[in-house]
């Protein structure tokens, strides 16, 4: 079987202002924006934090659709198991996430780049926004004494581009006669599902849509609408199963 490869180019729309902290502070701001070189850089997202965020959609949706998924950081003991258990080549793996991200086996599959702003946008990603915030005491449910702290934000109206190449090596993903391979299905929904982005989530930062600007597999032009069209099968996993044992 030939290798596969798919090639995705999608653009973040924010609906809300957003943090992707770089773990550094300065005098005058507490937790400073991720931004490409020192000072007033431009902000992005890195390749690495859209990918895992991608990566556990994806392993949201294949629980969702009954397949079986593994957390690859896995510390317990029945964790650590499961990883031994499925630590195998991909092309034998049980697990459509390792088949579709990679594994320790046999290496990455996914490669994501940064999403950083796009042609007219390094202006207004520049204007940094600052926001202060307390901490409350659980146990009291009052602000807690000398807990005042500050965040760089950046305004929704900074849009940024990014892309994802997937290469496979023949054999490894699940196919239907010469359609999409339902791992790169899985790859297109989770990505256009992905709603939230960055820090400070859980107080309604981050909020955020995903739309494809592009999308090639083996070098043509493919829709994204084209490319879920698996979806509309009613036993999703029992189809994958049924198309893995027919090739084993």
């Amino acid at each position: 079987m030939k290798p596969q490869r798919l090639d995705i180019g999608y653009r973040i729309a924010w609906n809300g202002r957003w943090h992707v902290g770089s773990g550094y502070g300065s005098a005058a701001v507490d937790r400073l924006q991720q931004r490409c070189g020192r000072g007033a850089g431009t902000p992005f997202v890195p390749g690495s934090q859209v990918k895992g965020v991608l990566r556990h959609q994806c392993e949201r949706l294949a629980l969702a659709l009954g397949l079986e998924a593994v957390d690859p950081h896995a510390g317990a003991e029945d964790g650590d198991r499961s990883l031994v258990e499925h630590f195998r080549p991909l092309a034998k793996s049980k697990l459509l996430i390792d088949r579709l991200f990679g594994s320790r086996y046999q290496g990455e599959c996914v490669f994501v780049t940064n999403a950083v702003p796009g042609k007219g946008g390094e202006g207004n990603a520049a204007k940094p926004a600052v926001a202060a915030r307390t901490a409350i005491d659980r146990v009291t449910g009052t602000v807690m004494e000398r807990h005042l702290f500050t965040t760089e934000l950046v305004e929704a109206d900074v849009e940024l581009q990014g892309a994802i190449r997937a290469r496979h090596p023949g054999g490894v993903l699940t196919q239907e006669d010469e359609g999409l391979p339902y791992e790169y299905a899985l790859l297109v929904a989770g990505l256009l599902s992905l709603d939230t982005l960055g820090g400070d989530k859980s107080t309604g930062l981050g909020r955020c849509e995903v739309r494809i600007e592009s999308l090639r597999w083996n070098g043509e032009n493919m829709s994204p609408e084209a490319a879920l069209t698996s979806f509309e099968e009613l036993e999703w996993a029992d189809m994958i199963e049924m198309l893995r044992e027919m090739t084993a």
